[in-house]
């Protein structure tokens, strides 16, 4: 066996299965096959730990690719197994269908107008040979280097397959931006325009007008993380006494390292973290449960202390599906 301690995000198949809590892994390591012994109790479903009295039906299939953690298993193994998986999950494609997570921003793309509305609109194009969808708005569109005067419906300029180019970020697919897991920072039409894309999200509406945010945020209230990310708007029956506590999961605590992705304004953020190798997540984090070494931000604007990829300790909790982010911060902690 090759003498190694510990394996992280390593990726195998599912060679067997014997029911109800028992599977057997393998894998390559330096070109050599390597069968890991999995248990049920090991095994993370949707997010959650299963329990040993739990079963892989409907669960875990033969084939399956899974990605684990594991370290030697040094007791004799009639099944010939030379690692114990510590830590494993499905890698299931359906919970990240069209984005690769590692690419947050992509600049100076060439797209095609598939829908059109006066308001608002979505681009499709290639990307990693798959077809992408980007959803944009009027207030981020410019013509020959202008951005067009006063409430001109997008269609005055822009009919069906008219070609564009744009600057992008990852964002969560919903039905508020059609389903779209690009948000266009900047759109323009022949010559790209001497402006700065705006990464991040701001809370009041000088760069959109209130026909825009009435037509595109589909009732998330201001309260929330601003007009201009509508995908990243709390669900409507957020009160201030719930606040967004009330959308975690449970009490499974994470910790991991993780970046500052977006400030929403001077009280909350978003910061992306890696979850398992090559796959990155949304943490949601509140000023609450945030720190600069010892010192608590609670009562400070966040923007005078974190910026735009700050780095991070976090410990964050699942957050239900109907939360824009997969996480929900306990405690946000930059060093200095």
């Amino acid at each position: 066996m090759i003498n190694m301690s510990y394996l992280f995000g390593q990726s195998g198949l599912v060679e067997e299965i014997f029911p109800p809590g028992k599977a057997i892994l393998t894998f390559n390591l330096r070109n050599q096959p390597q069968r890991v012994l999995l248990w049920i109790k090991s095994f993370v479903y949707k997010g959650k730990n299963l329990e040993q009295t739990d079963n892989f039906i409907g669960k875990l299939n033969v084939g399956d690719k899974v990605t684990f953690d594991c370290h030697p298993y040094n007791k004799e193994s009639r099944d010939n197994c030379q690692w114990f998986a510590a830590k494993a999950t499905k890698e299931d494609l359906e919970d990240f269908p069209q984005i690769t997570p590692t690419v947050t921003r992509i600049m100076n793309q060439n797209g095609y107008i598939s829908e059109i509305q006066p308001g608002k609109g979505v681009i499709l194009f290639e990307f990693q040979n798959r077809e992408e969808r980007v959803f944009f708005m009027r207030s981020k569109f410019y013509y020959f280097g202008k951005r067009p005067a006063g409430k001109h419906s997008l269609r005055e300029f822009l009919s069906e397959n008219n070609p564009l180019q744009f600057d992008a970020e990852q964002c969560e697919p919903n039905e508020d931006n059609f389903k779209c897991n690009w948000f266009a920072c900047l759109v323009w039409k022949g010559k790209k325009p001497q402006v700065a894309a705006s990464w991040t999200p701001i809370s009041g509406i000088d760069d959109i007008s209130a026909d825009d945010s009435a037509s595109n945020v589909s009732g998330v209230g201001r309260e929330t993380f601003g007009e201009e990310f509508p995908t990243l708007g709390l669900p409507r029956s957020v009160t201030e006494k719930q606040g967004y506590k009330a959308f975690e999961v449970n009490n499974a605590l994470k910790s991991a390292k993780g970046n500052v992705l977006s400030l929403f304004n001077e009280e909350c953020g978003i910061a992306l973290w890696m979850v398992r190798r090559n796959t990155w997540e949304t943490v949601f984090f509140h000023r609450k449960n945030s720190f600069l070494d010892d010192v608590s931000l609670s009562n400070y604007d966040l923007r005078e202390s974190f910026s735009e990829g700050t780095a991070l300790e976090l410990q964050a909790v699942p957050a239900i599906p109907e939360f824009p982010c997969r996480w929900i911060a306990r405690k946000a902690v930059a060093r200095c």
